[in-house]
C-alpha cells in the first residue's frame, strides 16, 4: 500500500487561503445588476470572476449566485473585493449562511474527487490547474 502525505506550505506573502476549483460552465450573476460573468476559479472562502471593461473597485461588496450550466448551485453569496488582476477579480466571501459554506465545500470537494478519480484511471499526477 502506498502511503500518501498531504502538506501545506503557507508563505507569508500568501493570501490564500483555501483549495480553489475550476470548473468549466461555472458562471455567476451579480443581484444588482443581472450581469453574468464566467468563474475562473472558486473555493470555499472566495471566488474569482472574468470581468472585461470596468470593474469593482476595491472592497466593494456583490452579491452572486453561481451556476452550472444555467442550473443554481449557491445562491445570495455576499463577496467583497480583493484583488484584481488584469481581467480577473478575486473576491472574498463575506457572512456566509451555513448552508452556503456547506454548498460550497461540496462544489470543491466533488471537483478533488473528480481529478482524483481522473489521475487514477489515466495513471498519471493530480494536475489542478486543469479544468474540470
Amino acid at each position: 500500500m502506498t502511503d500518501v502525505t498531504f502538506t501545506y506550505e503557507s508563505d507569508a506573502c500568501d493570501s490564500r487561503q483555501a483549495y480553489r476549483a475550476r470548473v468549466r460552465d461555472l458562471s455567476a450573476v451579480a443581484r444588482a445588476d443581472g450581469q453574468y460573468y464566467s468563474v475562473h476559479d472558486i473555493s470555499a472562502a472566495g471566488i474569482s470572476l472574468e470581468i472585461e471593461g470596468a470593474q469593482p473597485p476595491l472592497d466593494a461588496v456583490l452579491e452572486v449566485d453561481v451556476f452550472i450550466r444555467e442550473k443554481p448551485v449557491v445562491t445570495g453569496l455576499k463577496a467583497q473585493v480583493a484583488r484584481h488582476a488584469g481581467p480577473v477579480v478575486g473576491l472574498k466571501f463575506t457572512d456566509l449562511t451555513e448552508q452556503q459554506e456547506q454548498r460550497l465545500d461540496k462544489l470543491v470537494l466533488e471537483v478533488q474527487k473528480y481529478l482524483i478519480s481522473k489521475s487514477r484511471s489515466s495513471r498519471c499526477p493530480i494536475d489542478d490547474e486543469h479544468e474540470t
